[in-house]
């Protein structure tokens, strides 16, 4: 579910409003277009339980329709551990790595 607009930062397994930048090779997007994306890699330190943090070079995100199912094929690099937590089982399956 999408929470209110006012709060800021995204956690793994958010869902966020995006707008469409730049499309590779995808027949179902078109530039400027309003989607939603579920956050899988971000720059910002995030603490776990156990007491480490981890965070990643860049922040990246896959985008999915109105049933959480990725438009993508694949994940290249890794994603979050807390996205099993989350009802996202498909985004596991395409991943490669899971850190």
């Amino acid at each position: 579910s999408i929470k209110s607009s006012r709060r800021s930062g995204a956690k793994p397994g958010s869902i966020i409003i995006v707008s469409v930048r730049k499309i590779k090779n995808n027949k179902n997007l078109k530039k400027g277009q309003v989607s939603r994306g579920i956050l899988i890699r971000a720059k910002k330190n995030i603490q776990r339980s156990n007491g480490f943090s981890i965070k990643f070079n860049d922040n990246h995100l896959v985008i999915v329709d109105q049933k959480n199912i990725p438009l993508s094929s694949r994940i290249l690099g890794p994603i979050y551990r807390e996205l099993r937590t989350k009802d996202y089982p498909k985004l596991l399956t395409m991943a490669k790595i899971v850190i």
